[in-house]
């Protein structure tokens, strides 16, 4: 596609992905402090095989500043950021690099932010989408936790995974599996997990869980499934405030 026609998108508020760009890596890190505060650094390694106009790159971060989003932005340490749009609950960030382009050489670019994290103590769900040609892409979670488990596996196109419950469910049946899963290392401190040759427009979910976490959410699910649902109202049991699930997407 010409530049001009993606310039023209561009007006229009449609983001047409810059395609002369190859990543050989993509890494996320996650890390937790004591206080509960996450650090999320991407990592992307990037070959250029077209110079970018301004405007051809950008980052998608979960950033809502009109809802009055906790996150904070931090300054990328090789770009200089040239505009913002909202897309939805996530923020498109523009940038430039600080250095000129060398085509065919290697260019490391970093973004990062910090998001409060206080409630993902027991299960700590994160995404990985694709946007780009890339060879591997890595997540590193390092927390003040004790993990018992960990599964990742790629978001299927068929199942209807919108709201936290069925997300948990699928998760725990792909336990059940008995598949590959992340790596658990440190004692229970650190997970890592790696997926090669993603295409575009994949999604992965990665999720940790402390064996409270792992054990609240069985629970979870055996107490809001149909059976049980119809035995309270049998039952005629109170039906007070129910209690808050643990477990949130942190991106």
């Amino acid at each position: 596609m010409t530049r001009w026609i993606r310039r023209t998108l561009r007006r229009c508020n449609i983001d047409v992905p810059f395609r002369g760009v190859v990543c050989p890596e993509e890494a996320r890190t996650i890390s937790i402090d004591p206080q509960w505060r996450a650090t999320t650094t991407i990592r992307r390694q990037m070959v250029f095989l077209s110079r970018p106009d301004a405007g051809d790159l950008t980052d998608i971060v979960p950033f809502d500043p009109g809802a009055g989003s906790a996150t904070r932005l931090l300054e990328s340490p090789d770009s200089t950021d040239i505009g913002r749009r909202a897309m939805g609950k996530n923020t498109g960030i523009y940038w430039t690099p600080r250095e000129p382009i060398v085509k065919y050489a290697i260019y490391t670019h970093e973004r990062s932010w910090i998001a409060p994290a206080d409630d993902v103590r027991d299960v700590l769900c994160t995404e990985l989408v694709c946007r780009h040609k890339v060879a591997s892409m890595t997540i590193e979670i390092l927390a003040p936790a004790t993990y018992q488990t960990a599964v990742a596996f790629k978001r299927p196109r068929w199942y209807w995974l919108a709201t936290e419950r069925r997300l948990m469910k699928y998760a725990l049946a792909q336990l059940a599996v008995g598949r590959q899963r992340p790596l658990i290392r440190d004692a229970g401190t650190r997970v890592a997990w790696k997926v090669s040759s993603p295409r575009v427009g994949e999604q992965f979910v990665c999720i940790a869980l402390t064996a409270s976490g792992l054990a609240a959410w069985q629970q979870e699910l055996k107490d809001t499934s149909l059976v049980s649902r119809l035995r309270r109202l049998v039952r005629l049991r109170d039906r007070g405030a129910a209690e808050s699930v643990p477990g949130r997407v942190l991106l």
